[in-house]
């Protein structure tokens, strides 16, 4: 084969189709409010959804919305017009005050515990949406007085609350210090740059401290000009600034590494700010945390997106999607964009009524050669495979079955296996094969094709 290459190609497998039927519904739950949306998105598909979400009343999900600038009232309009269509919708059944503590099952026969006024409530489910807020927390180098973080889920912080524009001149001299911890998060960037163009209005001097300006929003790079023009000062650092009391505020020094000054970093210090707003770290949520570990979803850092960029929403598990923090921390437009591709992601797993599965494109286990060592289970990425009682002849032995002599062993539920072959590569009793793809047949391809 010496300066040849072989391309080798899977021969065509015929499918064979086994049909499902799928209950048309879905259990929504968090406390972030793309919730809203996700509940709405699905409801507006023809699937029933059960609300489950921890406030009083609906209209308590959109806090965080409440006294926005001009700049997002159009976000705020669309969540006061979500929260009137779920409120009367009958498809959508709302449980206030309530928690979603544990999920057991599969794709089509998830078994949700809701605990509402401190009774526990059981609610089938074939399909589930999570979405919940992180926690934000400012980086240790710069939890001090002197530096105020992004808060809440859009990055307002605190002395924004309460009716900034009443006052003529909120601030003179404002410092924005992004990227601390080097996470690739769009929503500071955007935040800081429409706080800034803001603050110009009033004569206010702003200036924006980043590794690496984010633009790639929705009209981002127009307004990025525009706070420009408007006199907004943006710098790149990589060293931390150093952040101390001044004569007249508060005292900001760092090394310019922009592109022009690479080589020589020019030494700066803005003096005499009345504030600066350091990017928060936004912390996974307790409850996100303990349902993906439940359903066995892999995460990065506490959240699912970056594992999964391509597909927003979408979890390596069937019938289960996230939006929100969950996700991972977006700016309200981008949050609102990825519940609703996962709501169609949802659909497409719960929406038809019934679903087709192919049957020979599966991993399936041969329980006399399997040695329960686990690995399969530890490894499958979509949580098809658990370690169940069999009887005699390799003949699975249905739950309640007590005759007979029986053993453990894994078993392949087909209905959730994706066919990517992980388990059969890495087991290591070699137990485990790809029905449309065993490996003699694979032997004897490679032989064929090899010569």
């Amino acid at each position: 084969m010496s300066g040849r290459q072989a391309v080798l190609r899977i021969p065509d497998v015929k499918p064979e189709l086994k049909e499902l039927e799928i209950p048309r519904e879905a259990v929504v739950s968090g406390d972030h409010p793309v919730i809203l949306a996700m509940a709405d998105g699905l409801a507006s598909m023809g699937i029933s959804v059960t609300l489950v979400h921890p406030f009083g009343e609906i209209e308590e999900i959109v806090a965080p919305l409440r006294g926005l600038m001009e700049a997002d009232d159009e976000v705020s309009r669309k969540y006061a017009f979500l929260t009137e269509k779920v409120s009367n919708n009958k498809s959508i059944k709302v449980m206030g005050l309530s928690t979603l503590v544990a999920v057991e099952g599969w794709w089509g026969n998830f078994t949700a515990e809701i605990l509402q006024d401190g009774k526990l409530a059981t609610v089938k489910a074939p399909g589930l949406a999570l979405a919940y807020r992180g926690n934000p927390k400012v980086p240790e180098a710069f939890s001090t007085d002197d530096v105020k973080g992004f808060s809440e889920f859009l990055g307002q912080f605190d002395f924004r609350k309460g009716g900034m524009k009443k006052v003529p001149n909120p601030v003179k001299r404002i410092a924005f210090v992004l990227d601390v911890e080097k996470r690739d998060e769009k929503w500071p960037s955007v935040t800081a740059l429409r706080f800034g163009t803001y603050l110009k209005e009033f004569g206010s001097q702003v200036y924006i401290l980043c590794r690496d300006f984010k633009v790639s929003v929705d009209d981002m790079e127009r307004e990025y000009r525009m706070a420009r023009e408007a006199g907004v000062m943006i710098f790149k650092y990589e060293d931390l600034p150093t952040i101390q009391k001044g004569g007249q505020g508060i005292r900001l020094t760092f090394r310019d590494a922009s592109a022009v000054s690479r080589e020589k970093p020019l030494e700066v210090t803005l003096e005499d700010l009345d504030a600066v707003v350091v990017q928060e770290n936004i912390l996974p949520a307790e409850e996100q945390v303990e349902l993906l570990a439940q359903l066995r979803i892999p995460s990065e850092g506490g959240f699912v997106g970056p594992n999964n960029p391509q597909f927003t929403g979408r979890t390596a598990k069937k019938g289960v999607v996230v939006g929100g923090d969950t996700w991972y921390p977006e700016y309200p437009t981008d949050a609102m964009t990825t519940a609703l591709s996962a709501s169609q992601e949802l659909f497409k797993w719960v929406g038809k009524g019934t679903y087709k599965i192919d049957v020979e494109r599966v991993a399936e286990v041969d329980p006399s050669k399997c040695a329960t060592c686990l690995t399969c289970y530890r490894i499958c990425p979509h949580d098809s495979i658990r370690v169940e009682r069999y009887g005699e002849r390799n003949v699975y032995i249905t739950a309640g079955a007590k005759e007979g002599p029986t053993w453990e062993a894994a078993r392949v539920k087909v209905e959730t296996c994706n066919g990517c072959g992980l388990c059969a590569s890495e087991c290591p009793a070699k137990a485990i094969q790809l029905v449309y793809y065993p490996d003699m047949e694979v032997y004897d391809f490679l032989e064929g094709n090899l010569r």
